[in-house]
């Protein structure tokens, strides 16, 4: 039985389409930490803002002391509220999922050299290939246990990112 060309390259094209799903993932999971960045300091900025703001103006213009007090009341339940919207401790998962995930990358392009060179067996390169896609899932099921939701936007935005990525530096589209 022989094995034609594309055959002999089977792995190798695994390999490079889990890298190219790797580097897709490092890229949305950078851009969702950025989204949730940008909520996560609006809202504390809202509310240091709502809280020593109303207190100052409760001082000044007494007689609106309910409106000012809403405003309080208001800062103290979207405190309350951040376990139910856990915009920062999802921020703090994506914090330290994107930078498992660079740091991962970084590993997978060093290997890739070997794969593409022909240094490894078909067999190494399914080990390494599950290895790999072990790891990814490891990390995000650590990050995020319950899962971690798609947002198309930003999808298609580390889809691109990481298409122009490995064009640019291996000169492949």
């Amino acid at each position: 039985m022989s094995e034609n060309a594309s055959d002999l390259h089977r792995q190798q094209k695994f390999y490079w389409d889990q890298m190219f799903q790797l580097k897709m993932a490092a890229a949305y999971i950078r851009l969702y930490r950025d989204s949730l960045g940008r909520w996560v300091t609006s809202l504390g900025a809202l509310k240091a803002i709502a809280s020593c703001g109303s207190i100052a103006a409760w001082v000044i213009w007494k007689e609106y002391a309910f409106v000012w007090g809403a405003i309080i009341a208001a800062s103290q339940l979207a405190d309350a509220l951040k376990d139910v919207f856990p915009f920062a401790k999802k921020h703090k998962a994506a914090c330290e999922h994107a930078l498992t995930l660079a740091n991962l990358f970084i590993d997978v392009q060093l290997e890739w050299e070997s794969v593409y060179s022909g240094q490894y067996s078909n067999e190494e390169i399914m080990k390494r290939l599950h290895q790999l896609r072990m790891l990814q899932l490891d990390t995000e099921s650590r990050s995020f246990p319950d899962g971690l939701a798609k947002r198309d936007l930003l999808l298609d935005r580390a889809t691109q990112e990481a298409a122009k990525y490995l064009a640019t530096t291996y000169g492949v589209d």
